[in-house]
This record gives C-alpha cells, structure tokens and sequence, in this order.
C-alpha cells in the first residue's frame, strides 16, 4: 500500500475537530465529496498537539510555527515562554529563574511583538530596576488561559507592526468552539529547591452553550502562592563583591470571562475580558564584602587580570587591568524590602459579519495596567562596615570565592541597622494603557490566481508613565534600630554554602511606615510617553499551480509625546515618523509532500519607552556604592528599527505527523539605539544638575545619553526534524545557527554583535503516549549572549545555558489526570562575565571577570486534574 495523500482541507479540519480550538486560520476550497473518501484522524494528548502544530505550519502562507493545546489546561508547560524555547529560533530570558521574555533569530526581546489575540497588552512590570518597556512579561500569562500559540517569523500586511525579530500570537479559546457543558479544574503543590518550600496553585476554567449553539459563555480562574528564593553572587568593581539573595513571596492570579454570541450564521460578537494580577513582595539581602586594594587603597598583595600589573608606578594607571584577587577590607550587611504589584486588564469585542461575498470584522477595546515598586526602603550595616583581619578575595577561577581568615558569615550580626532616607526610602508606580480600533474587510475574488483581497486599519492611543515618591520623615524619628528586634533566622546566599543574618522584613516595613508623615514626588524622574499610532493596509492573497501566499502593503503613522519636568516647570517635546512595510510570502508544492518557501518583507518596532523619555533617568544616587552615578538621557526623537529580511526554506512532511525542515534567514536592521557614554563629571557638568541626597563618596557622574546608532546584520539558519514512530513514541529536535553582525561603536562595550543573541541554541524532545501515561523530556540549550542594561549593572556576558525538563501525566481516568511537571532538574547555574572588547581597568566590566552567578532552582509541581 502506498503512502497516504491527505488533502489540505480535510486534515486541517479533522485536525480542529479534534482539538476544539482556534488554530491559524488557512484558506481551503471545499472539494465536492472528498469529505467521503478520507478517514478522520482521532488522536489526542502529545500526539494530537503535535500534529496539530504541524497542520498549521504546513498548510499556512506565511513562515510560521504552532504551540496548541488539545485540551482545556493541557498546555504542554506550565509557563508558556517554556513552551516558546523549544520553537526553532526562538530563545527567552529568564527573570529569577523563570522564563519571562523572548527572542526570535537573535533580534533580541526587544524587538519580539506579543499580542493577545491580535492585540497588545500592557505591562508594567513589579521589579524596581525594571524600565519601561514594550516586550510582554510572560510571568504574568497563566497557560491555563491559552488555547493556542503562533509564532509569525515572517511578516505579512495584516499582522500588527512591532516584530523585527519575530511576532508571537497568544490565542485564547470561545465558548462555542467547546461541548456544550465544559470543565476543568486543577490543584497542584509547587516544590521549590531553593526556598526548600511546597506552595499551592490551583486552576479552574468552565464554559456552557445553548442548545441552539448560539450563545455560550466560558469562565476561568488560576490562583497561584509561590515562596521564590534566589542565592547568588555580585560584584560592583572597584568596591566589593558579597553573597547576596532575593527572596519574594509571588502572590499570582487571573480571572478571565468570554461571552459570545451568534445569533445568525453570519454573524458573530466575542467579548473577551481578563485580569492578570500578581502580589510580588520581595527583599534583596547581601553581606558585601569590600576590597582593601582598590585605588584610594592598597594594592601590594593584588594580582590582575589583564593589563600589565601596577606598570612600574606607584599606583594602578592606564592598561593596569582589574584587580582579581586580593585582600579583604570590611564586611558591611544591606537588606532592602520592598511591596511590588503588577495588574494588567484586558476588555475587547469582536463581531465578525459573514457576506454573501465578504468578511467584516471590526475589534476595539482597552488594555490597561498598573504596577511597580509600591514601597522600597534599605538598612544598612549599623557598624558601618566590621574589618576582616587577614580576609582575601580570589576571583581567579571563573567565579567567587572568599578566605575569612575566621570571620563567621552566618554568626556576624552588627548588632544594629541603620535606615536609609530620601531617595532610598520610596516608592515608583508605573502605568501603561491602551485603546484600540480596528476593522478588516476580506473580499473572495476569482481575478486569475488572486483569490482574496484583504483590507483593514487600526487606530491605538497609548500612555505610560513612571513616577517616584520620596516619602518625608517625621524629624523625631531615630532611623536606627536594634537587630535584635528585627531577627528572624538565617537566610541562605551566594553560589555556595553560605547563611548570613535574615530580617523580619515585614517588621521592619511597619517600623519604617510608621515614621511617615507625607511624601513629595520627584518631579526629576517623572516620565510620560503618549503615542497615537495608526495604520492601514491592503493585501493579497493568491493560489495557482501548487503556489499559494500573499503580497501587501502596510502603512504605519506615530506621533509621540514626552512630558517631563525641569527645575519644577512641566514640559513636553513631540516626535513622529512614517514608514511603508511591504511583504511577501510564497510556498510552493515541489511534490506532496515537499514545500519550497519564501519571504521577503520589511518590519519595523518602535524604540523602549524608557529610551525616549527625555527627563534624566538618575541611577546610582545615595547608594552604598562610591562614584556609580549614572545620568540616563532619553529621547523621543528615536527612530523605529527597521529591518529588511529574507527567508528560504524547505519542509518535507514525510508523514501527516512528521517534518523534517531547514530555513535560511537574514535581516539588515538600522536605527539600533545607542548609548552614548561621556564623563566622569561633577554635579553641575556637563549638563547634569541632580537637586536629589548625595553621599560624601559621591563626587562623580557618568553620563549616558541615547540616540539612534549603526546597523546590524542577522542571518543564519533553522533545522528542524519531528517525528510519529506510530507506536507510542516520538522525537523533536531543532538547531538554529544566528550570526550578528554590527558596527564595534554601537554598543559602549563596542563588542560588535547583538544583545540577547546566541550563535548557537538548539532543542532536543523525546515523548511517550498510551492510552494511560504520557511522557515528555526536553532539554532546550543557548549559547553564551550579551546582556545590556543602561546603570551600574552595564553590559556584560551570559555563559551558555541549558534547562533539562520532564512533564508527566497519569490518565487515572477519562476525567481525572495526576501531573508531574519537573524544570531545570540539574539546577543549572546563571554566570554572567564582564566582556567590554577593550583594556577596561579597576572594573568588573573586564572581559573575563565574574560579575554575577546565580543558582538557579529545580521546581518540580505535582498535582491533579479534572475535565468533563
């Protein structure tokens, strides 16, 4: 018997049927009485995700993969940029260990659009360090809620504009997709390596339609306490190094609501809302451990890394390099808790009218977002730094480690804390909101092999601001306070065995709020972006002779505005721009099951907000650091990136249930932002006037002001292999290759390749399926890539990564599931170096120098699922 031919159609709709959820939509000509000849696939669980992956890759027009869930609260992870990872070309960022941002072909998260159904969500983030940006926080989505993914790495006219590297569509499900009485619930118990702790998260999510399947309503919850702990190890050079934690008490949930009607065949209304909530009190704890052969010390017993040594003077010059190891000076003890939150809403409607010979649909709603840092404060070593008498630092073996000549780590209590005020006792709310209009018209055509017109426009208004509080303190109160009131334990720190003195943070928190007695807003760092953002669009799409894709054209229109502050007087500066973004998109049937691809098109992303806020943004200022002042200067005047790029690709589908693929990429991106760095100065130099608490060590700024810069190139390849063995088992694999390219000035580190980028990442799933057990362990691997951060904590270079990860489920019944889901079962380290590309002295920005090592956790959740 010769192999099976199975028609587009047909198995794209048996495939839906069978999952029950959105999946890209495909154009498909019915052909009278095949649905009679081809028998219907019913498969389920791993298998039937994965097919279904398939279906919608090879069937679209455009360069595309697919994550699905075949069932309600069956997602293959439980947090969906896990998921993302395992998608060639894509590579994410993790925050405290847990996936929260993504990269598509090394054009970093930046650049990487996610929307909700077709449309962005706001953000704000809970971190205090976190800028304001317009990548989407992952930690935020529950996978609960998700019915299917789409990552879009070519571009097409009707797609949103903002993805260079790449565009990630997070669909969720409806109500009349569904049986009529639908459910699911889940409760599971988290296990943490780290925090050594069990935490709950539960689940639910129910939908019911009529008889008549012209109303259906479906209703979800997801409910999650995590107790979160990080250990690791910092250094700010030329001043000390520490074992340092953060512990954070994630407090996660989400309700979302879909209504939806039908009342005739052709017409139909969605009405989407959803609330994203998530409780993120945190504190950061370290015993720094300050060095005694810096440059305003001593420096006979040092060793260098780089440079030549003391060079023959009487103290570190020019090409001296940065110490490595050395001699101890003081140990000095810092806690700093904070109260964080982050909320984001969505509310949205769809109606969607069926024609005799058209398709509107018409979208508007609002997505709005609260969150930041809602009160932060730090204590600080009341003895003002404790010596440690014969105590060295050796930085030389790639990490860091200490000799204590004696000095008890977990026995050192100073005996006091002393509270910092001013702009170390505050808080900095953040907001983000958007309100969008939308409307596309799609017109069936017969003109030769152009099949359907599509015509559409969009009109967004955004907002986001960031703003600090300094909070006033009564004159009376004494901002020191005895440990002993404060002592709760130890707290594990550092990449070791280490335990230093543990705080009662939320003693401390009530102790420091009651000396409040107002607070005055920092109008320095009030910071206010408004954009209106519009485009239009028209496309094609075309079918003849096995050659199937589309052609557009979009345009796109923003106008921004930047308000800020100065010397107490409310200003504001306007910008806008304009682009054309063409794009094309080809497949075509080599044989049945072969397809040769191609895309050409041209994208753009708008800048970071934080990059075009043109107040000062003042890092650095009354810390405990010496002379790390950074004065970060914005401009609303950037530019868009824009790429233009290319994609030649074949797929062979040598079954309906497997692939194997490989895809070249390029993209030439221009108006890459730059961060011009100038200094040192003194306050009143160089244009920097900071009216704000200085400390006596203080003296000097450096500057950094940002502005559009080079080029960059990317290119690279994609290979991918997936496999049904039709007997339970089943393998995935992936490579990708990326290469970047930019100018040696673009970055001030002058390394001249991307941040976010790997030159090598791949992929390698191996699963299992009965009628009762199903199997899946994944390791998913990048190579080393930059990291750029504007402040003290600079740019410096992320050792390659890899997180081993298994994913069981027990069918017990036909309703009733037992999970495992176990990630980074071999605990793997994050490890960042120093890497400037030229001879950096008394820094931890050196090239090879240990900066920061953190451990990061083995999280196992086991729990139990129901469905009906």
């Amino acid at each position: 018997m010769g192999p099976v031919q199975f028609k587009r159609h047909l198995l794209a709709t048996s495939v839906a049927t069978v999952l029950g959820a959105s999946l890209p939509a495909v154009a498909v000509a019915e052909e009278e009485g095949a649905s009679e000849q081809v028998e219907r696939i019913e498969v389920r669980g791993i298998r039937a995700s994965q097919q279904a992956n398939l279906n919608a890759k090879r069937f679209s027009n455009s360069v595309i993969d697919v994550v699905t869930a075949e069932d309600i609260g069956k997602f293959p992870d439980r947090n969906v940029a896990e998921s993302l990872q395992r998608i060639p070309g894509v590579t994410i960022q993790r925050q405290f260990g847990e996936g929260a941002s993504v990269s598509i072909r090394g054009a970093g998260d930046d650049l990487t659009l996610t929307t909700l159904n077709g449309q962005n969500v706001a953000s704000t983030g809970w971190f205090v360090l976190e800028p304001a940006k317009r990548s989407f926080n992952y930690e935020l989505l529950p996978s609960e809620i998700v019915g299917d993914l789409e990552v879009y790495k070519s571009s097409q006219a009707d797609l949103l504009e903002g993805g260079v590297g790449g565009t990630v569509v997070v669909n969720t499900r409806k109500p009349l997709d569904l049986d009529k009485y639908s459910f699911y619930g889940s409760a599971a118990g988290l296990y943490q390596s780290d925090s050594d702790s069990w935490d709950p998260q539960y689940s639910a999510m129910g939908s019911w339609k009529n008889d008549s399947e012209t109303f259906g309503v479906m209703i979800g919850g997801v409910y999650q306490d995590r107790n979160l702990q990080r250990q690791g190890n910092e250094a700010f050079w030329e001043w000390g190094a520490g074992p340092v934690a953060f512990q954070q008490d994630r407090e996660r949930s989400a309700i979302t609501a879909t209504l939806q009607w039908a009342p005739t065949e052709r017409l139909n209304f969605v009405v989407n809302y959803i609330d994203m909530q998530m409780k993120a009190n945190n504190t950061n704890y370290a015993l720094w451990l300050t060095q005694a052969d810096t440059s305003w010390g001593s420096w006979d017993e040092t060793s260098w890394l780089g440079g030549c040594g003391l060079c023959g003077g009487d103290a570190p010059g020019p090409g001296s390099g940065t110490q490595i190891a050395g001699p101890l000076n003081v140990a000095f003890y810092q806690a700093r808790p904070r109260e964080a939150t982050m909320d984001s809403d969505v509310i949205d409607l769809t109606m969607e009218y069926q024609g005799d010979n058209f398709v509107f649909e018409f979208q508007v709603g609002d997505t709005s977002s609260t969150g930041g840092t809602d009160f932060e404060m730090v204590v600080d070593d009341g003895t003002g730094g404790t010596p440690i008498p014969g105590g060295s630092y050796d930085f030389t073996g790639g990490g860091q480690s200490w000799a204590l000549n004696g000095f008890d780590l977990a026995g050192y209590d100073p005996g006091s804390l002393n509270m910092g005020t001013g702009s170390a006792f505050n808080r900095t709310p953040k907001t983000d909101d958007e309100t969008y209009v939308q409307g596309d018209l799609a017109i069936p055509v017969e003109l030769g092999s152009i099949t359907e017109f599509k015509f559409g426009a969009r009109y967004a208004s955004h907002k986001t601001t960031s703003r600090r509080y300094d909070y006033i303190q009564d004159a009376n109160f004494n901002p020191s306070i005895s440990t002993a009131e404060v002592s709760d334990g130890r707290i594990d720190v550092g990449a070791g065995d280490y335990e230093i003195f543990k705080v009662d943070a939320e003693a401390l928190k009530s102790w420091a709020k009651s000396s409040i007695v107002g607070e005055t807003e920092d109008l320095g760092s009030y910071s206010e972006i408004e954009e209106d953002n519009l485009a239009a669009y028209v496309m094609a799409s075309y079918d003849a002779d096995g050659l199937r894709g589309n052609f557009g054209l979009r345009y796109v229109y923003t106008e921004a505005t930047s308000t800020y502050y100065v010397d107490g007087m409310k200003g504001s500066t306007d910008a806008d721009y304009s682009e054309v973004l063409p794009s094309f998109n080809a497949a075509y049937d080599l044989a049945d099951d072969l397809i040769l691809r191609f895309s050409a098109a041209r994208v753009m992303a708008r800048p970071q907000y934080v990059d075009m806020y043109v107040n000062p943004d003042v890092r650095g200022a009354n810390d405990d650091l010496p002379d790390n002042q950074f004065w970060i200067v914005g401009n609303v005047g950037l530019k868009p990136f824009v790429a233009n790029q290319y994609d030649l690709g074949v797929e062979w589908y040598f079954t309906d249930s497997s692939l194997l693929s490989a895809t070249y990429f390029r993209k030439d991106v221009s108006n890459f932002v730059t961060i011009k760095e100038s200094g040192p100065f003194m306050n009143g130099e160089g244009g920097i006037d900071f009216g704000g608490e200085l400390r006596p060590d203080e003296i000097y700024w450096t500057k950094q002001e940002k502005s559009n810069g080079e080029s960059a190139e990317i290119q690279g390849y994609e290979l991918q292999y997936q496999q049904d063995f039709d007997n339970g088992l089943g393998a995935i694999a992936n490579y990708t290759y990326t290469d970047t390219e930019t100018d040696e000035n673009t970055f001030t580190d002058m390394n001249p390749f991307l941040s976010n980028s790997s030159k090598h990442s791949y992929n390698l799933t191996g699963y299992y399926e009965n009628d009762w057990l199903e199997l899946r362990l994944s390791y998913a691997w990048r190579d080393e890539y930059m990291i750029r951060e504007a402040g003290s904590y600079g740019n410096r270079l992320h050792d390659d990564f890899g997180t081993l990860d298994l994913s069981a489920r027990w069918k017990v019944t036909d309703y009733l599931d037992i999970t495992l889901d176990a990630v980074n079962l071999t605990e793997e380290s994050s490890k960042q170096f120093g890497n400037n590309a030229f001879q950096t002295d008394l820094s931890g920005f050196a090239n090879g120098f240990p900066l920061y090592e953190y451990e990061l956790a083995r999280t196992v959740t086991v729990g139990a699922a129901v469905r009906f």
